[in-house]
């Protein structure tokens, strides 16, 4: 499966699960799920993702100890 193809997917899927939320009057979900597709859409692009933010503060934190 092309890497496209599973990002355009996972995008479809949250944008579903936000309009399903949405519908079913449940606004926190939805903000929760608009926000993880914009932290989505915002790995994509830059390439930053959590993991590269944790183990960059992890190894500060060693280099300080």
């Amino acid at each position: 499966m092309d890497s496209n193809m599973m990002y355009y997917g996972g995008l479809v899927l949250i944008a579903i699960l936000a309009w399903m939320s949405w519908q079913r009057d449940n606004m926190l979900m939805t903000l929760i799920f608009l926000g993880v597709g914009g932290y989505f859409i915002y790995a994509h692009n830059t390439g930053n993702t959590i993991t590269d933010f944790t183990h960059d503060t992890v190894d500060s934190i060693n280099e300080k100890i």
